[in-house]
């Protein structure tokens, strides 16, 4: 029903962690974005609209765009507004559209949370959208995490019409008078996502308890992965290599768990397959440095008691770039932001308070005469400090850190200089995450 929609959305943002938030709406000038900025609008939230304009479709992509604005003024929205070119992206870097834009676009939130125009970003996914990602998952092959779909708040990012279907919102829009605009795009079914919703769109005809059977899934694999979680031994990065005791590698699921866990822990979070499980349990029988590779350079390596996961080191980038998204990229690292209450205890992750980094720092490899502030006080030579962390030398050269002239304030995968350090003064929190 349209009247559930701002019920469910009222309810949503009187959480706690909302109040005296700036709440920003992604807007696309579609059906959905366009009913979620409406009945945020109607909640009465301090708000601004974030539209990306990616490229991809000529003057009819900048039409949307206008309507857009056209739409704010007629609300009284702030806006803010951004233009990429995802053609040009994917064909530098060999993504598809539907990757590349999603890249671009939540480059364009990060860079909006990152300015401090607003506190999280909510985006219109709904339903409908929650069974077209499950069944993408299970044709990927995915396993329960998969399953659990997407999350109403995710760090930054939240979901308010998650529990609402395509129809709720077809009503809404019908009933409130709403424009929007139509990408026709969205019936072209040569991309993945529009040839599901449209063999979807036929399933949910003869199966009408399609949506909420799959709604009961994700609850019910939430579940299931929430416990599983709480059974899987705790891994480590060190010096950029996770071991996994030997005895754990027994074939069993939480055996399956610790082989993906040990590659999130090294940033490669897909094409882990079902064979390479079975690769990594023959190493329990090898002799001592027998190694075997997996997707995206990791290395598999029997020593002694354990399996030791780690990763191949490409020839490293010699420039500097500024310290942004998308270059970081271009080095492995992925950036996210999150609130001081959604650190992720025992990841590899690195958090810094984004508010503590300088302006204009870079990001590169490591130079003669860097120095990094230790927590233990004082500066000291970051050749010294790799030293005291036991870092390889064959590694070294290979290390992401971002600085500014000499002073490094943070070294992907080993440790953050105090000066960005979190405390309870924290508001923002940059997620610094190596990524395959």
């Amino acid at each position: 029903m349209a009247g559930d929609i701002q019920i469910n959305l009222n309810r949503f943002f009187s959480q706690s962690c909302f109040e005296n938030k700036v709440i920003g709406v992604a807007i696309s000038g579609g059906r959905d974005s366009v009913a979620l900025a409406h009945a945020m609008k109607n909640a009465g939230l301090n708000m601004i609209a974030i539209n990306v304009e990616h490229g991809i479709r000529g003057e009819k992509s900048l039409q949307e765009s206008k309507f857009v604005q056209e739409f704010c003024k007629q609300f009284d929205l702030p806006l803010f507004s951004f233009s990429v070119d995802v053609p040009a992206f994917c064909k530098e870097h060999g993504y598809t559209v539907e990757q590349g834009a999603r890249i671009l676009r939540y480059e364009a939130f990060q860079k909006t949370l990152y300015e401090k125009k607003c506190d999280y970003i909510a985006l219109a996914h709904h339903l409908d959208d929650q069974i077209e990602t499950i069944f993408m998952r299970i044709l990927r092959g995915t396993g329960i995490k998969g399953l659990c779909g997407m999350q109403k708040v995710n760090g930054c990012f939240v979901r308010p019409l998650l529990d609402v279907t395509r129809e709720d919102i077809n009503d809404y829009v019908k009933q409130n008078s709403l424009d929007f605009v139509d990408d026709e795009s969205n019936e072209d079914i040569a991309y993945t996502r529009n040839y599901l919703r449209k063999t979807l769109e036929q399933l949910t005809q003869r199966f009408e308890n399609a949506k909420t059977s799959v709604a009961r899934l994700t609850r019910n694999a939430l579940e299931v992965e929430q416990y599983l979680q709480s059974q899987t031994p705790e891994l480590c990065l060190v010096d950029g290599e996770v071991a996994v005791d030997i005895a754990l590698v027994d074939g069993g699921l939480i055996s399956k768990r610790l082989v993906l866990r040990a590659c999130e822990l090294l940033g490669v979070t897909q094409d882990v397959e079902e064979r390479h499980f079975s690769l990594v349990y023959d190493l329990v029988c090898a002799q001592n440095g027998k190694k075997i590779q997996l997707a995206h350079g990791i290395c598999v390596h029997k020593e002694e008691n354990a399996i030791v996961f780690s990763r191949d080191y490409e020839e490293k980038i010699e420039q500097e770039l500024p310290f942004s998204s998308e270059n970081a990229l271009k080095f492995g690292v992925q950036i996210d932001f999150c609130s001081p209450n959604d650190l992720e205890k025992g990841s590899s992750q690195l958090f810094i308070d984004a508010d503590k980094l300088p302006k204009d720092c870079v990001i590169r490899h490591r130079k003669d005469n860097d120095f990094i502030q230790k927590f233990g006080g004082g500066t000291k030579s970051l050749g010294d400090f790799l030293t005291d962390k036991k870092i390889p030398l064959r590694k070294r050269d290979s290390l992401v850190v971002i600085a500014k002239d000499s002073e490094i304030f943070a070294v992907l995968g080993v440790e953050i200089s105090k000066k960005v350090a979190i405390d309870d003064a924290t508001q923002r929190v940059l997620k610094l995450s190596i990524k395959n």
